[in-house]
């Protein structure tokens, strides 16, 4: 159904991707990097510390675990301000900042940075190239990812899809609100590090990979700009902190003609500042991307997009849209 109403629509249309980006190249390319259940098997995290068992009992939700964690900090702060679980806690959440990013970083095919058979070059270029084709039909594309798969997409072969908001200026790419960007990350990412209240964007070069930069700044304590914070809330309050993460969410905004959404998680309110950024947007219709919706979510979707509108007062046509079999890869 997805696929079928991209095909129908005319006019204006942006995309904005979630998890299952990644996801779905994982199925086109029949491996398992993206899922986020994988990533604690990458993180220096301790089975049967208490941080392990925060992520066990919330199904291996990094975000959910972080927003766990923020709540205890809240709820000791009002009852026991001095308590040294607050600084135990923070620190917690500190070092599953630190393992996320980098087991995100490591969750990258083999394939990214290591020579490959020739039938695995040519597989692995037509998977590309069916993705680039698929995402310069949108006028927009923003990414809700922190992983480098899109970067690299974008970049493959140095022929550059679309424009971001960064300049060169002496020898950092710094960020630039130019108004012919079209790919945008409200959430930050693995190549977007903070300069202040602005940001810096990290480059690759074929003597020295993406992935590459990123193991050498982690090593040295530099770590990369994603929200990773639990709730939508939560998320909006770290984005209106950075120049650069604002103006990419507020892009959202002035969006038009029609937005989807592919592989994101709208539900438990995960992202609602996203549906609220769709629901303030100029676009007539939104129309959201889930795998294999049953009653129960879609019901859920339409219920949390329909109190949205309720108090901006918008009234947007919002479709469920089943995403199985959508043509990216």
């Amino acid at each position: 159904m997805f696929q079928e109403l991209l095909n129908d629509c005319y006019g204006e249309k942006s995309i904005i991707l979630g998890n299952g980006f990644g996801i779905s190249f994982d199925v086109a390319m029949g491996q398992n990097n993206f899922n986020w259940s994988s990533l604690l098997d990458l993180c220096d995290i301790q089975e049967g510390s208490e941080l392990h068992r925060v992520l066990v009992d919330n199904q291996f939700d990094f975000e959910l675990a972080h927003q766990k964690l923020n709540n205890a900090i809240d709820i000791l702060n009002l009852y026991e301000p001095e308590s040294p679980l607050v600084e135990r806690f923070s620190q917690q959440i500190q070092y599953l900042r630190e393992q996320l990013i980098i087991a995100v970083g490591a969750s990258h095919p083999i394939s990214f940075v290591q020579s490959r058979l020739q039938a695995e070059e040519e597989k692995l270029h037509k998977r590309i190239t069916n993705c680039r084709l698929f995402l310069s039909g949108f006028k927009n594309v923003f990414s809700l990812n922190y992983d480098l798969l899109l970067y690299w997409v974008r970049c493959h072969q140095n022929n550059n899809l679309g424009r971001d908001s960064f300049t060169r200026l002496s020898n950092n790419l710094v960020f630039n609100p130019i108004p012919s960007a079209n790919y945008f990350f409200p959430h930050g990412s693995l190549f977007i590090y903070r300069d202040g209240i602005r940001a810096i964007k990290s480059e690759s070069s074929y003597v020295y990979p993406i992935l590459a930069r990123l193991e050498d700044n982690i090593r040295e304590g530099r770590f990369p700009m994603c929200i990773t914070e639990g709730t939508g809330r939560q998320k909006y309050e770290e984005i209106k902190k950075n120049h650069y993460l604002l103006y990419s969410y507020n892009r959202i905004k002035s969006s038009r003609g029609t937005i989807f959404t592919f592989g994101c998680s709208f539900l438990d309110g995960k992202d609602s500042h996203i549906i609220e950024a769709m629901c303030s947007s100029s676009a007539t219709t939104i129309i959201v991307g889930e795998f294999r919706p049953d009653t129960a979510s879609r019901y859920r979707l339409m219920h949390e997009f329909a109190r949205v509108q309720a108090e901006l007062g918008t009234k947007k046509e919002v479709i469920i849209a089943d995403s199985e079999g959508t043509e990216i890869w």
